[in-house]
Formats: C-alpha cells, structure tokens, sequence
C-alpha cells in the first residue's frame, strides 16, 4: 500500500511538472505573438529625466492560468545598464497581488510607466526587456530580448548659457558743469562799475567777489551766464526798470573785460619767457558769452524780507503800507515817505538791493577719451576711480577690458564695482570659475547687491546648482533687476516649457527661445526665431533638427554641414543622435557630417 501511495504521489508530481513545463513552453514559444508599444518610440529627456510609457498586449489563449510574467525592462549602454523598475503581471487563477490580471480565453493589456534620470551616457542605448514568466517552481525567460525603443533624444538638455549678465555703471559723466556766482552792488540811481562803494569793500561781498573771480580765472570755457539786475523800490517805476537793466548789461560787460584782461596776461606771460618786447596793438577777438540777462526791475520782495528781517521796530507797520497799497506809484511814493522817517530804511534796507548777481557756469575740464584710455593701461592710478571704469567701456577686447578692471580692484580695492565688472568679463569669455573669486569679493564688499546677485546666478547655473541659481535671481529681480530670461532658462532645464516662454516674454530672434518652442511642438515658431538668430554652430544645428522634426529634408542637410563646419564636434554628435535616426543611412546625411 505504501509502495502504491508513493507511486501515485511520483505520478501526480510528473503531472505537474509536464503541465507547468508545457504552459511556460507555450508562452516562451508564442512570445512574438505578445506586442509591446512604447511612447514615444525614441525615448526622449524632459527636464532630466526620461519618462517610459509600455503598452503590452498578450493576445487569446497565451496565457497560462496560473502563471506570473515579470516585466522589467533595462536601458543598455557602453560602460553600463539602468535597470528600471519590475512589474507583475498574473493569470487569472495565479497567486498575487491581482493588480495586473490576464484572462487566458481572451488576452489583455497592460500600462507601464516609469521615470529614470538622464545620464548623457544614454544617448547611444537600447530599452530592452525580458521577461520571466513563473509557473509554480518553474520559470523560463521569454526570449529573444526585445528591443523596445532605440537610444535617447537629449535635445532638451541643449540649452545655451547665454544668460543675461549685469555690469556696474562706471558713473563717469563726460560733460560736467560747475557754477559761481558774484554780485556788483551800485550807486543809488546809477549803474557803473563802482568798486570803491561801501558794500562792495564790504570785508564779506569783497571776500565773496573775489571766489567769484579766481573761478573766473580759470579760464575754463563758459556755458552760460545767468545775470539778474534790480534796484531799490523808491524810484520811479520805469526808471528803476531801465536801471535794471542796464545793471545787468554792466555785470556782463565786467565777465568780458575780466576774461579779455586774462587773455592779454596770458600774451603778456608768453612774451615775457621768449624775452619778446609785449606788443600794445596786439588784436584780442571779442570774447562771445551766452548770457541771459533777467531784468527784475524794483525788489519788492527783497524789501519786504529785508524789513522784516531787521531791527527796526515798526518794521510790521510798514510791511503792512507797503502791503495794502496796490498802486505801485502809491507804494514808492509810501517808500520815500518811510525813508525820511526811518533813516534805516535808507542807510541799510535800500543799498543792498541796488544789486547785480551774475552765475556763470562753466565746463568743467576733463580728460579726453584718448587720453582717459591711453592712462588706463599705461598708468591707471593717474585716474579717478570712475575714469578708470569708464575707460573699459571705450574698448571692445575683453582682454583689455579685464586689464582695466582688474587693475581697478587694486586701486580702488574697497569699491565693488572693480570686481563685479571684472567677473563679467570673465563669465562673457566663459571662465566662471575665475569669474566666482571677483564676484565673491563683490558680494562681500555690497552684500545682496542685485546685480552682483545675478551674476553670482548665472555662475551656480554653469555649475548646474540650478536652485541656488534661481534664489540668487528670484533675490536680483526683487530688487529690481529684471532677470526673467534667466529664470526662464532654469525652467527649460527643469521641463516647464510653457513657464519658461512666459519668462522669456516677447524676446525672439533667440536661441533658448526656439529651442523651448520646439521642444513644446512649435516647430514653426522655432523655425522663425532661429531664422533670425545670431548664426553659430548651436544654431545651424538646432536649425537641423527642426528639419528633420518636420521632414524638411532640404533645411535638415544644409544646416547640419554648415553646423559641422562651424564646429566640428557636432560631426561626432550628429553621427548617433536619435533626432536623425531615420536618415543615418541616406547619403544626404552622412556626406553633411563629413
């Protein structure tokens, strides 16, 4: 009975055994029957990373009842594989989780997703897969392996690092004027020239009138005179307002004179060093001023402050005459009245106002910009900080420019501006990691200075630190500094490409736009942005791929050779990108990246 029991128990294991091996050789020999549908069909990179999405469909009657197929699909590569995540799928009468169940008599399908992170070493690869199919102990892989997609699109991560970079104002003005004024006092009821008056020896007025002249005496050239004339309230009102005016042209007269005395001095000066005999009949041309002459006529106002501002102690009273009199000929004739019965009135209130006050303003000298620029790299530290900022700015060779700035940091090393503009050369020739010491020094000298701050941005972007990019340019643009390219160019990066158009606003005719316009189907937008872009390798290139996107055989060819021409690195990339998959073996194509 034992020996019975044994055999059936051997029997019913054998069974097993065939059945299980004739389910799993069933499926392992229909496996080409089972589809696979991969979008898209070339992997592509968004953001850096690469999304996979699997349809599967096992047709009628392929799947064993209690079987369980493993997915688990890998991307192959030189130098390496990435697995990506396994699932399973079970018929209807197999122990699991029951997430994924095929029925035997009528098939099904399956959805695969899964995200892996770019690694530039993906671009050349394979998604393959295969799968394991398990029934009971047994299991068999469902060979040949499957090709599901061919190698990586990594057009998203061709983003240029042309951001925008910001440069310290030098500061320098090219035309600067300085201005002093003099005032002439005059005779009651006369306008000559009277230097022996009273208020003119004033120790005050003359101390005054004589800055006004050693300004005079520089002899830099004049912009304009500005001269206003009054006189004193108690005359006649026709009178006074000729009396002003011919003041006034005798303060104008006096600029003339003064300058034409300087002008014979200076002849006087130049015989005298040769030992030339000083000739008498010498011909001065008449020196032209631009003068306005404002003739106020009597100086109501300057009467009544003058009043008020006195000692005298009616002085309400007679503000309040003068006030309530609104015939002039009544209010001058009160004055003479007043003059008789306050002797202040005359000897101190009425002088002063009897007056002509000229301000003339003048260029002041300045370097020329040959001169400014010759300094600059010969002996910088002959100029002021700001002439020597400047002096970059007359020179389009950024290895002068860094000279100049560089030797600004030495002089002027306690002003920020030398460094941060030093590293804008440096990040404008590409070196930024030379460029970080100048503008950490920068930032250390005018902490949270926003155009430093963007700067700093864009370095952390090359580095690819692209969150403490954007705080650094989210930080800028709070203080006024408009860096939304800059941040739009972090979005491309981070896949958010309607976020990174937003970004970029109405800009066009640029690289990084086009290239976010393709990448969010706009090929036609991209088209005409690239048309008009500044023409460099990266641009016939990207230029390239939208003809091949859109099957535009004729902009695809001339533009990749003219890309490989320009840069022939691009042959090598061309050779196995995935954008120009379905042309590798056209003539057209390969004779381009010759």
């Amino acid at each position: 009975m034992r020996n019975f029991n044994l055999r059936v128990l051997a029997a019913v294991v054998l069974v097993a055994f065939f059945v299980s091996s004739c389910g799993l050789s069933k499926m392992a020999k229909k496996y080409e029957t089972v589809k696979y549908e991969v979008t898209p069909n070339v992997l592509e990179t968004h953001g850096g990373k690469i999304a996979v999405t699997i349809k599967g469909t096992f047709p009628a009657k392929y799947f064993a009842k209690k079987a369980v197929v493993t997915f688990a699909p890998v991307l192959k590569y030189d130098g390496g594989t990435t697995p990506l995540k396994s699932i399973t799928i079970q018929g209807e009468k197999a122990v699991g989780d029951g997430k994924i169940v095929v029925a035997k008599k009528v098939g099904g399908t399956f959805s695969y997703t899964d995200t892996i992170v770019y690694d530039p070493k993906m671009n050349k690869s394979e998604l393959v897969v295969t799968p394991r199919a398990t029934l009971k102990k047994k299991f068999k892989d469902l060979v040949p392996e499957r090709k599901l997609a061919d190698g990586v699109i990594y057009t998203s991560e061709r983003v240029m690092n042309d951001q925008d970079l910001t440069i310290a104002e030098h500061g320098y003005v090219k035309e600067t004027f300085l201005s002093q004024a003099g005032t002439i006092y005059f005779e009651v009821n006369k306008d000559k020239l009277d230097f022996k008056l009273k208020l003119n020896k004033d120790k005050a007025a003359a101390d005054a009138f004589a800055i006004y002249n050693d300004f005079l005496k520089k002899g830099w050239k004049i912009k304009n005179a500005d001269i206003t004339a009054w006189a004193s309230p108690e005359g006649e009102e026709s009178r006074n307002q000729g009396l002003s005016e011919n003041r006034a042209k005798t303060a104008n007269q006096y600029i003339k004179d003064f300058l034409m005395n300087i002008e014979k001095e200076k002849l006087a000066k130049i015989a005298k060093e040769k030992k030339e005999k000083v000739k008498k009949d010498v011909k001065i041309p008449d020196i032209e001023i631009s003068s306005s002459i404002n003739a106020k006529g009597e100086d109501w106002e300057g009467f009544i402050a003058a009043v008020n501002a006195s000692d005298i102690k009616d002085k309400a009273a007679i503000v309040n005459v003068v006030n309530s009199q609104s015939d002039k000929t009544k209010r001058e004739e009160e004055i003479r009245k007043m003059t008789v019965i306050y002797k202040e009135i005359e000897d101190a209130i009425l002088p002063p106002l009897r007056r002509a006050v000229t301000n003339v303003t003048c260029y002041e000298p300045k370097k020329s910009d040959e001169q400014i620029a010759m300094f600059s790299t010969t002996s910088p530290d002959s100029l002021d900080n700001k002439e020597l900022l400047y002096a970059a700015t007359l020179t389009e060779d950024l290895a002068t420019k860094l000279k100049i700035y560089d030797a600004a940091t030495k002089i002027y090393a306690n002003d920020w501006r030398g460094y941060n503009n030093a590293g804008w050369v440096l990040l404008k020739q590409g070196k930024g990691a030379e460029a970080s010491s100048y503008l950490e020094k920068a930032n250390t000298l005018s902490p949270n200075n926003e155009i430093v701050l963007n700067n700093l941005g864009v370095i952390s972007c090359w580095n690819k630190d692209y969150k403490t990019g954007k705080t650094y340019f989210e930080a800028a643009l709070a203080k006024g500094v408009n860096e939304s390219y800059n941040l739009g160019i972090i979005m491309i990066r981070k896949g958010d490409y309607k976020g990174a158009l937003n970004s970029f606003g109405n800009k066009t005719c640029n690289y990084n736009v086009a290239l976010t316009q393709l990448l969010s189907g706009n090929a036609s937008g991209a088209s005409t942005n690239l048309d008009c872009a500044k023409k460099d390798a990266a641009t016939y290139y990207l230029m390239a791929i939208v003809g091949a996107r859109t099957a535009n055989t004729t902009m695809l060819y001339s533009n990749l050779k003219s890309a490989c021409q320009a840069d022939a690195s691009y042959k090598a990339q061309a050779k196995d990108d995935r954008e120009f998959l379905k042309y590798f073996s056209v003539s057209d194509f390969t004779n381009a990246i010759q």
